[in-house]
């Protein structure tokens, strides 16, 4: 069984554990470590009571800094957020098959004499809602060259200069564990060290 949850990475002179937004996580047994630079990462298993997204938000303003994350599904797919309090937002889906696999599931029937049901991937109203669905995750995140592009505005402000040919590259990666190819990313953006203590 993969990882379910969110690995985020921030800037702070202060310990992760005692940021005010990451208090909650802090509470449930948040993982965390040091980068380099100042950086740290951190790392929380799925709970359904915390909007990981907000959680990231909050944590970029308080700590008036640029932040990074993937909400990772069972290690298939994984959703990003990269805030900045002057450069702003962007959002990427790293492995979207992954991701599709876990939003959209096929209706199964059992048919009789079989220990397995069967899966019924070629239904109509199934395949029509995961492109719906590709498509709504497409249209909030934009074509990779924008993502890049934005990305790379979001590394500027973080203090280095990270190319937009490498973040698309690792944005379209594909194969593996997805948590893999998030810290891919995380290293073309420009941070320290990001997997020196990554669980």
């Amino acid at each position: 069984m993969g990882f379910w949850g969110t690995r985020a990475f921030l800037q702070s002179s202060r310990p992760a554990e005692t940021l005010s937004a990451l208090g909650p996580w802090a509470e449930l047994g948040m993982d965390s470590w040091h980068c380099g630079d100042g950086w740290q990462g951190v790392q929380f298993r799925h709970d359904d009571s915390l909007d990981w997204r907000q959680v990231l938000i909050e944590v970029m303003h308080e700590t008036a800094r640029p932040v990074v994350g993937a909400f990772v599904l069972d290690s298939d797919g994984a959703c990003v957020l990269g805030a900045a309090p002057t450069s702003g937002n962007w959002q990427a889906v790293l492995e979207i098959e992954g991701v599709l696999a876990h939003l959209v599931v096929p209706e199964i029937e059992w048919v009789d004499g079989e220990e397995i049901p069967r899966t019924l991937e070629d239904d109509p109203e199934y395949l029509r809602e995961r492109e719906d669905v590709r498509s709504t995750l497409t249209a909030i995140c934009g074509p990779v060259e924008d993502v890049a592009r934005r990305a790379t505005q979001w590394s500027t402000e973080a203090g280095y200069r990270a190319e937009a040919e490498l973040i698309a590259q690792a944005l379209e990666m594909t194969g593996g564990f997805v948590e893999d190819v998030f810290m891919k990313l995380v290293r073309a953006l420009g941070l320290p060290d990001a997997a020196s203590g990554a669980r």
